[in-house]
């Protein structure tokens, strides 16, 4: 098994950060895509190349709508330059990113466009990139003047969460991203949703690496769930997971059954705090990932951080992850608490990378 862990991309603390998990034995270093919530992440993938030697850096994810892909791809081949071999590009529809401009996420279509724009340009070849009605064959210039690396591994993984989407994972990525569940079930649904489909497109599912994307709290003797200091910890991930629920769905019963009865809840008080704004989403967005906006904390329950995270005690954690790398699962990457990063990943290297 695999461990990532996603960095903040704050350019102040990213190259430290990193540089900390590579030597505690996190061997993937992740950095979102989060436009306006956060630095850049290529800025910060810089930082951090610049930091480490031995850990794979990615997008953890880039986000087909918010720049186009010639320009993605000039970011990662420029990257490659600066950490030859170890560039990942983790990409999806910006559910996240592009919400928080008031946007919708792009279209499957366009993320398809997007990633073969993408891989045609770091592959040295042209290809037809589309913009409006314009259609332009374009490839990278100078090539043999080492601007951009071009010749080092550089895997593309589909996020996917929704049904569709793991499809065209299945179909087109080098590798799979999922943050839709945290069971061993419920990854495994995921999965074969994923394989069945390269399988139907003539690939070899066996190829695709396979990563979940969650977060955890280390639970220590005598705590719980609705603990303090474990909802604290794990406040801001299950925050994020009732934003989605509020834009993703539009009817109670759309969301997992055990979050329904919080969602309602959770649900209704939105539904009358933003009743009438155009903004809505300046407000649902604020501290996203970060922390629990003031009146939200009464939604972060026991129940909640139960079933959208992996928090557990460092034995029972160990175990769900041996049982998700017998269903499959290459990696499982991490998001800390923000503030709480140095101490999150020393506790996780000592009580769950060296018994795992």
């Amino acid at each position: 098994m695999d461990f990532g862990i996603c960095v903040m991309a704050k350019p102040g603390t990213c190259a430290r950060e990193a540089q900390l998990a590579e030597a505690l034995g996190f061997n993937h270093i992740w950095v979102a895509d989060t436009q306006l919530m956060a630095g850049d992440v290529f800025v910060c993938l810089t930082l951090i190349a610049a930091a480490t030697t031995r850990a794979k850096l990615g997008t953890g994810v880039a986000i087909a709508g918010t720049r186009i892909a010639p320009v993605t791809a000039c970011a990662l081949g420029s990257l490659n330059q600066v950490a030859p071999g170890r560039v990942l590009c983790g990409i999806g529809t910006g559910n996240s990113a592009r919400r928080a401009m008031g946007l919708p996420p792009c279209k499957l279509r366009e993320l398809r466009a997007h990633v073969n724009v993408i891989r045609g340009l770091l592959a040295g070849g042209e290809v037809e990139y589309h913009e409006g009605n314009l259609r332009r064959t374009v490839r990278f210039f100078h090539q043999q003047m080492g601007f951009v690396n071009l010749q080092d591994q550089r895997p593309i993984y589909i996020a996917a969460n929704q049904p569709k989407a793991m499809e065209l994972a299945g179909e087109i990525g080098d590798g799979f991203i999922t943050s839709r569940t945290n069971t061993v079930e419920g990854w495994r649904a995921a999965l074969q949703r994923v394989c069945s489909s390269a399988e139907h497109h003539g690939r070899n599912p066996a190829d695709l690496y396979t990563m979940l994307l969650t977060t955890a709290a280390l639970m220590r003797p005598g705590e719980h769930y609705d603990s303090p200091r474990i909802r604290t910890a794990a406040g801001p991930w299950t925050a994020v997971a009732l934003h989605s629920l509020y834009e993703g769905v539009t009817s109670i019963e759309q969301a997992p059954a055990p979050l329904q009865p919080i969602f309602k809840e959770y649900k209704a008080y939105m539904d009358n705090h933003l009743r009438g704004d155009e903004r809505h989403y300046l407000t649902l967005h604020d501290g996203h990932g970060l922390y629990v906006r003031p009146g939200e904390e009464r939604f972060v329950t026991a129940e909640l951080i139960r079933h959208t995270t992996m928090t557990s005690p460092p034995e029972e954690l160990c175990e769900r992850i041996r049982a998700l790398e017998r269903a499959g699962a290459k990696q499982i990457a991490f998001i800390p608490t923000h503030g709480e990063f140095d101490a999150f990943v020393r506790e996780f290297s000592d009580k769950v990378i060296a018994r795992v």
